[in-house]
């Protein structure tokens, strides 16, 4: 029944698609005529473009493996290359053929082969239902999730359901099941150094990325990169100076669409992965895990599905990209300017722009122990003028700290839970200075602690700057009129962040993405220390606005368990504020009491 639907597909497909290969005229051999001891071959690419074919047999056919009636085909390579290298990351999507018929994609292996190269084949049917279910969508997904559902490389126990078994061969389930493993497909990296890298290894965890730093750029001009089966698939994620990509092969091909890996990339459904094909440089044998070094060609068009027994591309009309650009300046004057596009993903494309502004920041030949940084940014967000932000950090881990809160902000931005969200342009603007330029707070000398409503709390500060270098402000915060005599009031001088903190600023408080626009656009500088005047006395934060002294029934009417406004109880709120600018960043905190008379 599937065979005819494919036929019927097939049929109508090549009366409206132009063939650019002969791969969907290609034989399907049904899983149901596969059987044990049969000979064949699959193809892939080890070196440069040229395809080649190893030798293969058939062991046996498991069912429900990778889940309900979703079946692996168990194979052996029986020469000798394969059996030394064992699985390879990159040959994932090979297309594995049994008397010239098709008989799906070589994807899973063992990763720990002793003299044996066991490797599991996902049916090509399996593969088809991803075209067959998911065609191509007229219009782009509004919304990507925000966390791939299977971590990249499933390093996971796979479960299984209690009736998988092996239908015929000579595998136990007992061996299937602690022999094959996807073949990891892992994000190849450079231009970004093994430090930047470890510094962002807890986010990149969290979503399960498997990152390597290896040689990895664009392909030759004129070499040609065709996307046949069992040439190489690369996924692009993000390309210029700073690249990261991941290689898999092209299993089938019908014009300008074609199914490859085998197994999820990142299992994320509908897709807009940028999607290029490769040149292999060569196959690096290690004793963990073997894999392909690579070069990817320019993208060609976008992988479109990203499902569990494999992707879909289709080449064409290109992704939407966001381009990148970090210029800096050294403290001796010389600039350097980096530029690339980013893949647009809410989970992932923050950690790929944060890992290249650590990079930017302190991997160059001018970077130094002791080093300030003057941060200008602008996010052109479309539907919205852009936004532009200035931050400094400075210190042993100011380079880290300019880098984790600007991820913070872009991924409180990019994955907001109101609107899918384009952005054409992200750049960076740096100053760097060769000193650690940083400012805590001495003394505070209070004026008059006992003061009046409708009067002023008056103090100096005395701040530590730059080698121990003093420098003194006359501060006057105004009290408002009005204020019970005997209130107890609080002043606090502190950074930005804190600011930020006890303001609620970057608290998921937000109810469109309009607010989380302007927060962004109205925060706080670590060039200065502020000065606020608190008052203790229950609040709430609505849409961005502290309120205070609410009448009982506004206050139950907005704190109503029907009411679905986004708010935030405050137990002190800003009565008067100013700040001091600093020659650097401004750290610490500090708290004054007074008393109204």
């Amino acid at each position: 029944m599937l065979l005819r639907f494919f036929n019927c597909w097939l049929t109508a497909a090549i009366a409206l698609t132009p063939l650019i290969t002969d791969a969907a005229a290609t034989d399907i051999m049904p899983l149901d005529q596969v059987k044990a001891g049969q000979r064949g071959v699959w193809r892939t690419v080890i070196s440069g473009t040229e395809i080649e074919e190893f030798e293969m047999r058939v062991l046996g056919v498991a069912q429900n493996f990778v889940g309900p009636q979703r079946a692996l085909i168990i194979c052996e390579a029986i020469d000798p290359i394969n059996v030394a290298s064992g699985p390879v990351s990159g040959m994932s999507g090979s297309p594995v053929y049994v008397d010239g018929k098709l008989i799906g994609a070589y994807a899973y292996g063992f990763m720990w082969p002793k003299d044996q190269a066991i490797f599991g084949v996902t049916p090509i049917q399996h593969m088809l239902e991803v075209l067959e279910d998911y065609p191509i969508e007229p219009e782009s997904p509004k919304r990507l999730p925000r966390i791939p559902i299977v971590p990249l490389g499933e390093e996971r126990e796979i479960s299984k359901p209690s009736s998988w078994k092996i239908t015929s061969g000579n595998v136990t389930p007992e061996q299937a099941e602690a022999l094959l493993r996807p073949v990891p497909t892992t994000l190849a990296v450079s231009g970004i150094s093994e430090r930047s890298l470890r510094a962002f290894k807890p986010q990149f965890d969290r979503l399960g990325l498997q990152v390597a730093q290896v040689p990895v750029g664009r392909a030759k001009p004129g070499v040609k990169l065709s996307l046949e089966p069992g040439a190489p698939l690369s996924a692009v994620l993000m390309s210029g100076d700073f690249n990261i990509a991941a290689t898999g092969t092209v299993t089938y091909r019908n014009g300008d669409t074609l199914l490859g890996f085998g197994h999820s990339f990142f299992q994320l459904g509908q897709s807009e992965i940028p999607m290029a094909g490769a040149e292999v440089i060569t196959v690096v044998r290690a004793l963990n895990r073997s894999f392909k070094l690579f070069n990817s060609g320019p993208v060609i068009g976008s992988i479109f599905q990203d499902r569990l027994t494999g992707v879909a591309g289709k080449i064409g009309p290109l992704p939407p990209l966001t381009k990148l650009s970090i210029n800096t300046r050294a403290a001796n004057g010389v600039e350097r300017r980096y530029s690339g596009e980013m893949f647009e993903h809410p989970s992932l494309t923050p950690i790929f722009a944060a890992v290249a502004l650590l990079e930017s920041l302190y991997s160059t030949l001018e970077s130094s122990e002791e080093q300030t940084f003057y941060l200008d940014g602008e996010i052109e967000l479309e539907g919205y003028k852009p936004i532009t932000f200035r931050d400094v950090s400075s210190g042993p881990d100011g380079a880290f700290e300019a880098a984790r809160r600007f991820f913070d902000d872009y991924s409180r931005l990019v994955a907001n839970p109101f609107a899918a969200v384009r952005v054409k342009n992200l750049r960076f603007d740096i100053t760097i200075d060769d000193a650690w330029k940083l400012s805590t707070l001495k003394a505070v000398q209070v004026e008059n602690r006992r003061v009046r409503s409708g009067g002023s709390v008056d103090l100096t500060l005395t701040l530590y700057n730059y080698h121990d270098e003093l420098s003194y402000h006359s501060i006057s915060l105004p009290v408002p009129a009005g204020l019970p005599s005997g209130e107890k009031l609080t002043v606090l001088i502190a950074d930005a962040r804190e600011i930020e903190r006890l303001d609620g600023a970057r608290e998921v408080n937000a109810t469109s993405l309009y607010d989380i626009v302007e927060q962004l656009r109205n925060g706080r500088s670590g060039h200065a220390a502020y000065i606020k005047l608190l008052r203790s006395t229950p609040g709430l934060r609505i849409e961005g606005v502290n309120l205070y002294d609410l009448p009982p029934s506004v206050s139950s009417l907005f704190t109503s368990a029907g009411n679905n406004i986004a708010r935030q109880t405050l137990e002190e709120v800003t009565i008067s504020e100013t700040q001091i600018p600093v020659p650097g960043e401004f750290r610490g905190i500090y708290r004054v009491p007074i008393t109204l008379e």
